[in-house]
């Protein structure tokens, strides 16, 4: 599959290297010839220098041929831009990272009252309101680092850490009475070490243990790791920007928690804004300075708090702070890339990278139509998809033992209908059988066989 993507930063650059592992042909576009030159050779792939949005630019990209334009600058206009005119050159599907979608009509090409599809974009991406998503469902899930939901939010993959005092360390799985509707699909180590276990594997105190089942056992089954019930009635978010704004209105919008919840800003307009915006939340304006417009009160308060400022400087500081004085979760925003194993090694809480989370959300887009969903998942050990299971497939009427799968592959969940099966290796596979796998990246790019 050719595919082109506009923009060497962050997001282009993970996209890139994920991609060109799965045996894509990839060519990238930057105005900047360092940047695509890097890029070029680093990963050794085809790139060309150039704006994004300009015919000539594009036709040295070979946009004629390709499946695929994702286009992510960080210029709203340019992504859009480069959007429609893949589609006049027949592009069957275009991704674009708008970081304000409702600003698209600021561009010189009047787009006011267009819509998604008449502007020619298949999938646009928020990053920020994404992440907003993302940090909800570990608000949610509180016990949770991270979250995905699968099949209409009937089955979920969530991953916990095991604490030192529970029962289950150093028991063999095949032992343990975890809550039935979920299982245990992988586990990494501290070292590192990733591992799609079986029945004689032990877990040791401080693993990312990650759980596959139904939805609503998931907060149930966390509390074997932790011994404890996180409960969430106090949240405090840092920062008034896109994701704190659509954080506060996802937790308002839920219907089964009632969460108080605290916002601090430290721009004065924006304060105002978030107030005539948000209905339940109490917003604050801080005292302005680059590192303290909170105080240890406000943080200590907290039963979760959320440093996404958009200054990784400052929420390291707020993070640091919060574990300190005992929050019960600290979920934190990393802007930089680069700075993920930093955060790592100082202990800080949950993160969350924005040009990661973007970055997972496109892949689904580059993989064939029987793939609804597929996400690395936070340590980039390894990657969760949802599948569906065509009637041709090879594996249809098979037992998962006698369907030849790869070592480093697992069916976690199998959801029938309105039914959510655990399987074992006596489960038999039927047409359109949602799956949701786990496998290891490796792995991953020699699956399609089965499932074609």
């Amino acid at each position: 599959m050719h595919i082109v993507i506009i923009g060497g930063g962050d997001v282009g650059y993970q996209l890139a290297r994920d991609l060109k592992d799965k045996h894509q042909k990839i060519v990238v576009v930057d105005k900047n010839p360092a940047t695509a030159r890097m890029m070029g050779e680093k990963l050794d792939l085809a790139f060309v220098t150039g704006n994004g949005a300009n015919l000539e630019v594009l036709e040295k990209a070979d946009i004629r041929s390709a499946q695929i334009l994702i286009a992510v600058t960080e210029s709203d206009e340019v992504n859009i831009i480069a959007c429609m005119i893949a589609k006049t050159f027949g592009v069957p599907h275009t991704v674009a990272r708008v970081r304000n979608p409702e600003s698209a009509g600021s561009i010189d090409v009047d787009t006011r009252g267009l819509t998604q599809t008449q502007l020619q974009i298949d999938l646009i991406i928020s990053p920020k309101r994404t992440t907003a998503q993302e940090i909800a469902k570990r608000v949610l899930f509180p016990d949770a680092t991270e979250v995905e939901e699968y099949a209409g939010g009937r089955a979920m993959h969530m991953a916990v850490k095991v604490a030192a005092n529970a029962e289950l360390v150093n028991r063999p799985l095949r032992d343990l009475e975890l809550p039935k509707g979920c299982l245990i699909a992988g586990i990494r180590r501290e070292d590192g070490v990733f591992v799609l276990p079986g029945g004689g594997d032990r877990l040791e105190e401080g693993d990312k243990v990650y759980l596959v089942g139904k939805s609503e056992i998931m907060n149930e089954a966390g509390r074997f790791f932790h011994r404890s019930d996180t409960r969430i009635e106090r949240v405090v978010i840092l920062g008034g920007g896109e994701i704190g704004f659509s954080l506060a209105n996802l937790l308002e919008a839920d219907k089964q928690k009632s969460f108080f919840i605290k916002l601090i800003e430290k721009d004065e307009e924006r304060v105002e804004m978030l107030n005539r915006s948000l209905g339940r939340t109490l917003v604050v304006q801080g005292d302005g300075t680059d590192l303290c417009y909170f105080n240890e009160e406000e943080i200590a308060e907290a039963d979760v708090l959320v440093a996404a400022t958009g200054d990784d400087r400052i929420n390291l500081v707020a993070s640091l702070l919060g574990r300190r004085l005992g929050v019960k979760k600290v979920i934190t925003e990393i802007t930089r890339i680069r700075y993920a194993s930093l955060y790592r090694t100082l202990e800080v809480g949950d993160t969350v990278n924005p040009h990661l989370i973007t970055a997972a959300k496109i892949l689904r887009y580059t993989r064939r139509g029987d793939v609804l969903s597929l996400s690395l998942l936070q340590d980039e050990v390894a990657e969760t998809m949802e599948r569906i299971l065509p009637a041709t497939s090879p594996v249809v009427g098979k037992k998962i033992s006698a369907a030849g799968f790869p070592q480093g592959l697992l069916v976690g969940t199998i959801v029938r209908g309105r039914e959510v099966i655990i399987p074992d290796g006596d489960t038999r596979l039927r047409p359109d059988d949602h799956l949701i796998l786990f496998s290891t990246p490796e792995v991953s790019r020699r699956t399609d066989r089965y499932f074609s």
